[in-house]
């Protein structure tokens, strides 16, 4: 593993699971971004790869954790103990999301904001980029829960597009290893006061297999949903 860059100001955390059909492109647009914009910033791949995504990482110089340990929330929750910047940006690898949104992310951090999350919904979603159901249902259905339950204003809660301060992580006291975490993150979010905005965002068709299980995953969400819920009311 490369040795830590200093004065880190961005730590770019991607979870990679079997991603080698996209993570060199994404890789090289990161880093394009991050030279044109001057950012200073660590590219740290968190993964639970059984493809040559490990190898593409190394290849490529960014910092890389192999835990090989499976579940979206999990690769960050990895990916966190590693970080060292003042700002966590959170994307997936997959070619579904533009990092020329790197930018004003951070902005909006600067700006004084503690987390902020994109809306793809607001942008525009790339022709089969989402599953049907996905985008006339099962989103919209989930985000209008967590808008009615939770009193806030965000309008696509499972966008994997984010950044957060480094120093709100530890607030959040984030545990959920799988799909969930999405919802865990935004929830928290709400339940400890940070201040959050919401982006317009583009979002493209990925490369590969998706590794989202609809109904598994739905579930999930929902029974993560009403267990904060309660406790909240509690």
């Amino acid at each position: 593993m490369p040795a830590h860059p200093t004065n880190i100001e961005i730590s770019i955390i991607l979870p990679c699971r079997n991603e080698e059909e996209s993570l060199a492109i994404c890789l090289l647009n990161i880093k394009e971004i991050l030279r044109e914009q001057k950012l200073t910033a660590e590219i740290i791949v968190s993964d639970s790869s059984d493809d040559q995504s490990a190898t593409i990482a190394r290849q490529h110089n960014v910092l890389l954790i192999k835990h090989n340990q499976r579940g979206y929330g999990r690769a960050y929750l990895e990916g966190f103990k590693i970080a060292t910047g003042k700002f966590l940006f959170l994307a997936d690898p997959d070619g579904t999301y533009d990092f020329k949104e790197i930018p004003q992310f951070i902005d909006a951090l600067q700006s004084g904001n503690d987390f902020v999350i994109g809306n793809r919904f607001a942008g525009e979603i790339a022709k089969g980029a989402m599953p049907w159901h996905h985008q006339y249902i099962g989103n919209p259905l989930f985000s209008f829960l967590v808008r009615f339950l939770f009193k806030t204003e965000i309008h696509d809660v499972h966008c994997g597009m984010r950044a957060i301060r480094k120093e709100a992580i530890d607030k959040l006291n984030l545990k959920t290893t799988g799909m969930e975490f999405a919802s865990e993150m935004v929830i928290k979010a709400i339940q400890n006061g940070l201040k959050i905005k919401e982006l317009p965002i583009d979002y493209h068709k990925r490369y590969g297999q998706s590794k989202l299980r609809s109904f598994i995953d739905g579930f999930r969400h929902l029974k993560l949903i009403m267990t904060n819920l309660v406790f909240k009311e509690e």
